[in-house]
């Protein structure tokens, strides 16, 4: 037949199409629309990408595809919160595997030996987006999160049954590969699905109603918001893991304790696979590129040409090594200032648990008054608690609570307004590609920023701590200033301007 009748016998509409493309007459109840091909013709996607998530409204009813258009966002974001809670919450809990291996399996190392195996594995973690990022631009996310879940499964079994040391080294590594390729899909994706406005190619705005996105809802989420949920998985994941691994090494050991974090790991990365989906991609280019030009077009690839990113690249870099350095060490700060073991990871559990309200509070507030406003208002706040707060009174036990709970909040900003700050400032279909810049420069920091560290805190004293404190300090205010010049380059010094 030339031409396909559907009938939905709920609602009594019924008509027909020819599949070649000519309009059939078709029969509506009284006092409806027509359901007419041109309808349908509107819902095609942006020049340069292809839509890969929309749903095919050729043969269900208007109120069904936007039922499932509405929904779709939201089954997104609860994917990208279980990914996220594996990937950022590996990282922010890799002090508890870190702690425990240095004291037993590598008691005979000294303390910068074993951090480098963790600045590595925090390095690849993030270099990783520079190529899962534009992999993510124009394959979709459905490959890269299957590659990340297998390293990041067979990272966490591999260091469950290591004994030496390059044990560990192979092991970590595969978990940064897992965590790379896996971070900046989950973090990017939010932007196809909650960004008031996207841009195409040449650079112009692009309404909502021609990407699909939100029909028909009287409500949006903001991209901050969104964002700031999505990654509070991080806070989640850094929040159990490590009473879940504490807990875990007491009653089943090392080995089984690592084996079971993986399982867990596991089961969140194979919900997020059939979750997250990417709305669009970047339309497919056939090139060939010889072994030769390999490194030009790397540079090329990494260079830095809007003055905008610059400044977040450097903020960025700033702030978020001071932010893994506190966290790594703030345990062993507490310790030397003489709190006990147990009480110091009540710190870093207090630290991640209101981190969770600091990722999500100022997303929600951004929405409102603007990205970069509620960045840098949370930034000062943050090196306030450092040089204020936690430098001059350090030593007392409840000023170091206290700093758990500000710190924590204040933090929560520098890793969920970085990608929404980034995704203003960036063409919807060089997203993954800038994340994926950004994270190259970050895993710089990350691979030399903790032996720096470690090499400042010496043998660990109270006094060597305290240097530490002004050098995380001294990165905030510097992180600081370039977010302050990033909002400048914007909208120059005006004040009162959302931004």
């Amino acid at each position: 037949m030339s031409i396909t009748e559907e009938i939905e016998l709920g609602s009594a509409h019924i008509y027909s199409r020819n599949p070649n493309g000519a309009k059939a007459d078709s029969v509506t109840p009284a006092g409806e629309e027509p359901c007419t091909l041109e309808q349908d013709r509107t819902e095609e996607s942006v020049i340069e990408f292809q839509a890969t998530s929309d749903v095919n409204s050729s043969y269900t009813t208007n109120d069904t595809h936007t039922r499932i258009k509405n929904l779709q966002p939201y089954t997104v974001l609860v994917g990208s919160f279980l990914g996220l809670i594996v990937n950022l919450g590996l990282i922010n809990s890799i002090g508890a595997v870190q702690s425990y291996v240095s004291v037993h399996q590598f008691s005979g190392y000294s303390a910068s030996t074993v951090s480098w195996i963790f600045s590595i594995y925090l390095a690849l973690a993030y270099a990783g987006a520079l190529v899962s990022g534009p992999l993510f631009d124009s394959k979709g996310t459905l490959w890269l999160l299957i590659y990340s879940t297998l390293f990041i499964f067979a990272g966490l079994m591999g260091a469950a049954n290591s004994f030496q040391i390059w044990h560990f080294v192979l092991s970590f590594i595969s978990l940064g590969i897992g965590n790379g390729l896996g971070m900046a899909p989950l973090v990017s994706v939010i932007g196809h699905w909650f960004s008031p406005k996207i841009k195409n190619s040449s650079n112009t705005m692009v309404d909502d109603d021609k990407l699909e996105k939100f029909e028909g809802m009287n409500t949006k989420l903001g991209v901050g918001v969104s964002t700031g949920l999505a990654t509070a998985g991080g806070s989640i994941g850094g929040l159990v893991f490590p009473l879940m691994l504490r807990k875990l090494y007491l009653s089943v050991g090392f080995v089984w304790a690592l084996r079971i974090l993986a399982f867990t790991c596991l089961g969140c990365m194979i919900c997020s696979i059939v979750l997250v989906k990417e709305r669009f991609r970047k339309e497919k280019k056939t090139s060939t590129v010889q072994l030769s030009e390999w490194p030009s077009k790397f540079i090329n690839f990494c260079k830095i040409k809007d003055t905008r990113f610059l400044f977040i690249i450097c903020g960025g870099f700033c702030t978020e090594l001071s932010l893994v350095l506190l966290v790594t060490y703030f345990a062993s700060y507490a310790i030397a200032h003489g709190m006990s073991e147990s009480d110091s990871l009540v710190l870093i559990t207090i630290w991640n648990g209101v981190g969770t309200l600091g990722r999500f509070l100022p997303g929600l507030a951004s929405d409102y008054f603007g990205r970069f406003n509620i960045n840098v208002i949370m930034l000062v706040g943050y090196c306030l608690t450092i040089l204020v707060l936690l430098l001059p009174f350090g030593n007392n036990h409840k000023i170091l609570y206290a700093f758990s709970v500000l710190g924590g909040v204040f933090s929560g900003s520098i890793l969920s307004l970085l990608p929404v700050c980034l995704s203003q400032i960036s063409k919807a279909n060089e997203l993954g590609k800038k994340y994926g810049i950004l994270n190259f420069y970050l895993s710089l920091a990350n691979l030399f920023g903790i032996p720096i560290a470690a090499a400042i805190i010496k043998h660990g004293t109270a006094h060597d701590y305290d240097n530490f404190i002004i050098f995380v300090g001294c990165l905030s205010v510097v992180g600081l200033i370039f977010w302050v010049l990033a909002r400048v380059s914007l909208v120059g010094i005006k004040l009162n301007v959302r931004v």
